[in-house]
């Protein structure tokens, strides 16, 4: 690091005291815009004294945890290149209220940030700006004596005013990055080395390996099978119907899609017939729709999506059984 950029993070760090200093009353008041300006609250915990943590390079190369009610400082590798915040944080910002600010890497920056009367750019989780747009819009519709068409409009332009000065500026974070946190429940941080967008933090807690962008080898990526399949990144076959997960999940793309099978259900269309080839009875019995386990609809198939897959209004799981009755050898 040269001597220019540990001065600007000197400067940056003794703002960020004066400005927690601050924070621990309650109020910030920020010139963000010299055309508005607005004061804004800060979120705070409800502890009178709150501690400060350091998090380090290597915490978060290893995967750490930011600590509920804490002033935290979070210090970003120099290798990373680029992440995303809902990936750093370990995409849990949709349910928790989290906020924070980066500091300055260069001088320049720092100028034009200083202009602007703010000591960083600011970040908010999905759920605090959920929570501060909300607040506002309450207190707008407090203000309002007639509810019409007109004070709609007119709520919605002071909503964004109002929320403009407070709104979320950071969404991508490099490595050299010094960051204050303060989280009201407990967050995973950690780099991304596989790109998986599950960072090393979660993929020790699901046993994944991060160094492997698709751990099990079924074509879904670790953090698509994590935070949107529901998937086990450690398992071909999460659901155990014989199906690989990347062949339910035809196009891999990290959702259930029409006609796609269900990797997280044994028998997704509830006909009693497992989607893939599955054995019962203590293995002397074997049903199944997808009998070859290709992920197409073949020949004496059934489809895994569908009850009754040729339309007859016998379903799959009668036909099947009437099929077993009959003396079939390829039911």
């Amino acid at each position: 690091m040269n001597l220019k950029k540990a001065s600007v993070i000197r400067t940056a760090l003794l703002s960020c005291t004066c400005l927690c200093a601050v924070a621990s009353v309650g109020l910030f008041v920020a010139s963000y815009n010299m055309s508005t300006l607005n004061a804004w609250l800060i979120p705070q915990s409800r502890e009178k004294n709150q501690d400060w943590v350091s998090i380090r390079e290597d915490d978060i190369r290893v995967g750490a945890t930011v600590p509920s009610n804490t002033n935290v400082m979070i210090y970003l590798p120099e290798e990373i290149t680029r992440i995303t915040r809902k990936t750093l944080f370990g995409r849990r910002g949709i349910n928790i209220r989290y906020w924070g600010f980066c500091f300055p890497q260069t001088q320049q920056e720092a100028e034009s940030l200083r202009r602007r009367g703010l000591p960083g750019t600011i970040f908010l989780s999905e759920k605090e700006r959920e929570v501060r747009e909300a607040q506002y819009l309450e207190k707008v519709k407090s203000s309002l004596t007639i509810y019409d068409d007109r004070d709609k409009k007119s709520i919605e332009r002071r909503v964004r005013e109002s929320y403009g000065s407070i709104r979320h500026q950071q969404e991508i974070f490099v490595g050299g990055t010094v960051c204050y946190v303060m989280t009201e429940d407990p967050l995973p941080i950690g780099t991304d080395e596989d790109k998986d967008a599950a960072n090393i933090k979660i993929e020790n807690i699901y046993g994944s390996d991060p160094k492997n962008a698709d751990t099990d080898a079924d074509g879904i990526l670790d953090g698509l099978e994590i935070f949107h399949l529901g998937t086990h990144p450690n398992r071909r076959d999460s659901d155990g119907d014989g199906l690989i997960d990347g062949i339910e999940d035809k196009n891999r793309n990290g959702r259930i899609d029409p006609g796609e099978p269900d990797p997280t259900q044994w028998d997704t269309d509830g006909d009693g017939l497992c989607d893939g080839l599955c054995k019962v009875n203590n293995g002397k019995q074997i049903l199944g729709e997808d009998k070859n386990l290709n992920g197409e609809l073949d020949e004496n198939e059934t489809d895994p999506t569908l009850v009754d897959t040729d339309g007859d209004g016998i379903l799959d799981e009668q036909e099947y059984y009437n099929c077993l009755l009959e003396g079939g050898e390829d039911c």
